[in-house]
């Protein structure tokens, strides 16, 4: 009989055991924390083995750069293993994003990473995505194409392999679309990280016009969808946004920082120029995870702007 254990979603859940590849990323040290907290037991994928962030009995350090992923499958196949949580994508913030090479690297050790998870016996494989996929096609049509949006293409190109490989293997794929991630401990240069090192530098932060919707979510509450979708026996999508479902203009998020942090800055907005590349506010709906997971924010931006800031 399959054991069930209670996390702290409030509700039972089946899964047992979990691999998380990217376990040493940002968003990974997160979800493995928490599944911990949910008594779930963690086979955790890092790079080399000075990435033991954390001491539990239920979580199993496997050093494994992603190139060589199928050589888990022998160590791995009898574990009873029943979800895959793939977010390790090299070259996701930074330079890297427009380096090709690195991003088509991250195309093809996803799929084997796929493979690999129908082969160790799990039934749903959950990969991240980015909303960055979105403004591919619209980026490419108008002919104003940034090196970095690479990445996107790249994301974008791994979902669309997945859906097939995910079919012709007989793997349940569910991708997971994030936005903008923020929390302690990020410090890939994303909105949130750039704004709040530059305030603590004393320097002002400057950005483009903001006229754009946007959508912020917490890293706390991110897990916990993550964790959702991991849990839900039956999804009625394979596809899901994963933000706060408060999408509002970036200005007013932006104007909401200093005053969360109760400091008199101004804001540089208008001080970049525009890169031209338009979001649409339907993109940041997240009507299709909350029928399926009941998933609901507990932070808002400003608490989660606050407690960012003081674990800095």
């Amino acid at each position: 009989v399959l054991r069930k254990h209670r996390g702290l979603f409030g509700s039972e859940t089946n899964m047992k055991k979990v691999i998380v590849s990217g376990a040493n990323g940002f968003i990974g040290k997160w979800l493995v924390k928490e599944f911990v907290e949910a008594g779930i037991e963690v086979y955790a994928l890092v790079r080399n083995e000075e990435n033991h962030f954390i001491k539990n009995d239920n979580v199993h350090f496997i050093c494994c750069d992603m190139k060589n992923v199928v050589n888990i499958v022998e160590q791995l196949k009898n574990k009873r293993i029943d979800t895959f949580f793939h977010l390790a994508w090299e070259g996701s913030t930074g330079d890297k994003r427009a380096d090709y090479k690195i991003q088509l690297s991250n195309v093809q050790y996803s799929c084997e990473a796929m493979q690999v998870a129908k082969l160790i016996g799990c039934k749903r494989f959950l990969a991240a995505g980015t909303i960055t996929e979105r403004i591919v096609d619209e980026a490419i049509q108008n002919g104003r194409v940034p090196t970095n949006l690479i990445y996107g293409i790249c994301k974008k190109t791994t979902h669309n392999i997945l859906i097939t490989l995910s079919t012709q293997i007989g793997i349940e794929l569910i991708w997971m679309q994030f936005s903008n991630v923020f929390g302690p401990g990020n410090r890939t240069g994303n909105l949130i990280s750039y704004t709040l090192s530059t305030i603590q530098k004393g320097e002002q932060p400057e950005y483009s016009s903001a006229t754009q919707p946007y959508d912020f979510i917490y890293i706390k509450d991110l897990v916990r969808a993550i964790m959702l979708l991991g849990q839900n026996e039956k999804l009625s999508h394979n596809q899901y946004f994963l933000g706060s479902g408060q999408s509002r203009v970036l200005r007013e998020y932006l104007l909401d920082i200093p005053r969360a942090l109760g400091l008199d800055i101004e804001m540089g907005i208008g001080q970049r120029a525009d890169d031209g590349i338009k979001y649409q506010k339907e993109w940041f709906l997240t009507d299709g995870l909350v029928m399926d997971t009941g998933f609901k924010t507990t932070y808002s931006f400003e608490e989660a702007i606050r407690e960012t800031y003081r674990n800095w």
